[in-house]
């Protein structure tokens, strides 16, 4: 099997099409000439994963999380994720990537996870936008065959399980040929009352360029009449996060229980009541948190990672309970899943796929004398205290960039708290001329130099900043050309923690930064 033929048996499984704005999914590194017979599969590449795929002669690696996320302005040895890269092409090893549209997709991870917790009836948190297009043509009535024909094989035309999908009404096409045009029908200078049909279809955005091309090639006319626009549409059964019923109502501590029980976790942790009684149960693999305030218009508790203390108290205002299971331990319980099920897609192949014996979550939970007991909230207590470490280990950032004029004279305002919410620094500085979208990511910037000189090994920034958080999330592509290397170099030093995480809040809820800002403003004025 050639490395492309693999890529096509994974977009079948996982197709790349739905992977969220800004993710870096598919062949990361490699060559899609070349053959592959033994693929590693792992839930992220490490120096430990990449030696195992070379003792084990795997030609190709396959990971969740992507290793190329920012773009790489070097390959040096000196740099952890450039070392990985240039030891890839060294060994002539594939990398590929199914990140959120494994997440997303019908028998991915999500699925994986709701059918192990005995979900039915389900259906996604937060379903996939289609990413299609329609496009309407005006076509001679005696063309209308060979240009849909065209058109559908270009790659127009699909829904679901169906094929050649389109709409047509008669009408009368209008024109009038101009002096140099060379009018298939009619005359020039006159105006022409023509049959036509008004032909529509959809396009995926994948097969734009092609579908355009045939649609112009195969229309008779010598200038086409068309109209293209975006659709906004949901397909169905795909998307992030799975919400369904439980086969009967649990309290929200037995279903912490079951959570930690199937997906093998130390411990279960979980927020509001433990003996309110719960039906409906969303799950998001790996960091959910952003899905909450969705996930409490369907659910009664939301399963997912990388949950902070201001999570647990969002979801208790929203009047949703939540169950905290490890990004990393959940993620790969489910993609091993997958993993396996890819395995049984692909025998007779001459393609191996093997699971990585050599991926270790960052984390470490153990327990330690005295703790264990279920606590007065009812949450069974594990080692919180121990994996932890110094108290700097985790710290949110309060960040807010400004400037006067916009652009004009610039400032930043960062608030660094501990784990127990005291103020351990402040930082109000002016940066010179600028926008306030520069402001906002060279706050950034301070925050997580900071939060790195401290020590810091979890790292939550706070920010007023929609744009800035949604551009880090992924959701929002960074367009303005001033903006993309402060992004890049933002999401370089994210790499260091061991746990990122940034959130948007009200600007009345982030004062005290800018407070700062304009501090710092006045000073220099």
């Amino acid at each position: 099997m050639l490395l492309s033929d693999l890529l096509a048996a994974l977009d079948a499984r996982a197709p790349f099409s739905l992977a969220q704005a800004g993710d870096n999914c598919g062949l990361l590194v490699g060559d899609k000439g070349a053959l592959v017979r033994r693929v590693l599969a792992s839930l992220e590449l490490t120096e430990a994963v990449l030696e195992e795929s070379v003792a084990t002669g795997c030609d190709t690696v396959l990971t969740h999380h992507p290793l190329l996320y920012a773009p790489l302005r070097s390959l040096v040895e000196s740099d952890p994720r450039e070392r990985l890269v240039r030891r890839l092409v060294r060994e002539d090893i594939g990398a590929i990537a199914c990140h959120t549209n494994l997440d997303a997709a019908a028998g991915g991870i999500a699925d994986i996870t709701a059918i192990a917790l005995g979900l039915t009836d389900t259906a996604p948190l937060e379903p996939a936008a289609g990413g299609r297009y329609k496009l309407v043509g005006f076509v001679p009535e005696d063309a209308i065959e060979s240009v849909a024909a065209a058109v559908f094989s270009a790659g127009a035309g699909r829904i679901g399980e169906y094929r050649d999908c389109a709409f047509s009404s008669s009408g009368t096409g209008w024109f009038t040929a101009g002096d140099a045009a060379h009018p298939t029908v009619g005359t020039v200078g006159k105006a022409e009352r023509v049959p036509e049909v008004r032909w529509e279809s959809v396009v995926p955005r994948w097969a734009l360029d092609s579908v355009l091309r045939a649609f112009i090639a195969a229309h008779p006319y010598e200038q086409p009449a068309f109209d293209l626009y975006p659709v906004e549409d949901v397909l169905p059964g795909v998307g992030l996060g799975r919400f369904g019923w439980l086969p009967r109502p649990l309290p929200v501590a037995d279903v912490a229980a079951m959570v930690a029980s199937t997906f093998g976790l130390e411990r279960a942790e979980w927020s509001g009541d433990g003996s309110r009684m719960v039906s409906r149960v969303g799950v998001v693999p790996g960091s959910g948190g952003s899905l909450i305030d969705q996930a409490a218009t369907v659910c009664d508790v939301l399963v997912t990672g990388d949950l902070s203390y201001h999570d647990a108290e969002r979801a208790e205002t929203a009047g949703i309970s939540v169950i905290a299971a490890p990004h990393g331990d959940l993620e790969w319980w489910a993609f091993k899943r997958w993993a396996e099920g890819l395995a049984k897609d692909l025998r007779g192949s001459g393609v191996e796929i093997v699971i990585s014996g050599e991926w270790r979550s960052p984390w470490t939970t153990r327990e330690v004398d005295g703790v264990g007991d279920a606590d007065r909230d009812g949450r069974i207590a594990g080692a919180e205290g121990a994996s932890l470490g110094e108290d700097r280990a985790g710290v949110r950032i309060w960040i807010d960039g400004g400037s006067r004029g916009n652009p004009g004279p610039s400032a930043i305002g960062v608030v660094v708290e501990d784990q127990n919410g005291t103020v351990v620094e402040t930082r109000a500085r002016c940066i010179g001329m600028g926008t306030n979208n520069i402001a906002e990511y060279r706050a950034l910037l301070a925050a997580l130099e900071i939060a790195e000189e401290l020590g810091a090994q979890r790292v939550e920034v706070v920010s007023d900043s929609e744009l800035l958080v949604k551009q880090m999330k992924g959701e929002y592509r960074v367009k303005n050309q001033g903006l993309k290397d402060l992004f890049e170099e933002a999401i370089e030093l994210t790499r260091r923690f061991e746990r990122f995480s940034v959130r948007h809040v009200r600007r009345e809820d982030n004062a005290r930064a800018d407070a700062l800002v304009n501090q710092a403003l006045d000073d220099e004025a």
